[in-house]
């Protein structure tokens, strides 16, 4: 390899790392301003939009190593074990503050009400949705978290657990870009 080749080689790597921290930094900026709102529920806002943009940037990056996964390429695994572990936890730090939060969500005119009385097709067919879809990740990063310790270092000669532990991933970000887009909706129409 050329000095000329590394060079560009490392200066992509600082780039994208560089943007990827930017891009994490902003979001997270955005999502503290919960923390700030007016409200008597900015505590549970704020953890949970911190949590929950956290929770996508982890499950965006697992999914670029899941495709890495289905596809049998190299990964290394050590890294990716605690990669599943961060995210299993961000995960459930994102459910329990999105039901410690419901509780504002589902109480006496609260966003539910101001919905229904607004926009019900919204509230019938996407949040009754969103409700169940969003518990999906963290049962789902679980079991893969499970899986990626209990084989250790010998799931590589595994390829069925690989392609499995993959596909899982995928799946769980699914359901929590679902969830997440659902959710910066209805943050939108109506805030808690």
């Amino acid at each position: 390899m050329s000095t000329e080749q590394y060079l560009h080689g490392n200066l992509a790597k600082i780039l994208v790392r560089t943007q990827a921290i930017l891009a994490l930094l902003i979001l997270l900026l955005l999502a503290g301003l919960d923390f700030f709102f007016p409200t008597n529920y900015s505590l549970q806002a704020g953890l949970h939009g911190v949590s929950a943009i956290s929770a996508i940037v982890a499950g965006t990056y697992l999914t670029h190593r899941a495709y890495a996964l289905i596809r049998g390429v190299h990964v290394n695994f050590k890294s990716l074990r605690y990669w599943v572990l961060g995210s299993t936890a961000l995960n459930f730090l994102g459910a329990v503050s999105g039901n410690w939060i419901y509780m504002r969500y589902r109480g006496e005119n609260g966003p539910r009400d101001w919905i229904l009385k607004n926009a019900p097709d919204f509230h019938n067919y996407m949040m009754e949705f969103k409700e169940f879809v969003t518990l999906f990740p963290f049962p789902l990063m679980a079991a893969v978290t499970f899986i990626l310790f209990y084989y250790g270092d010998d799931i590589h000669v595994r390829r069925d657990l690989t392609q499995f532990v993959g596909i899982t991933i995928l799946v769980s970000w699914l359901f929590l870009l679902i969830g997440f887009v659902t959710g910066l909706v209805l943050a939108k129409l109506h805030f808690v």
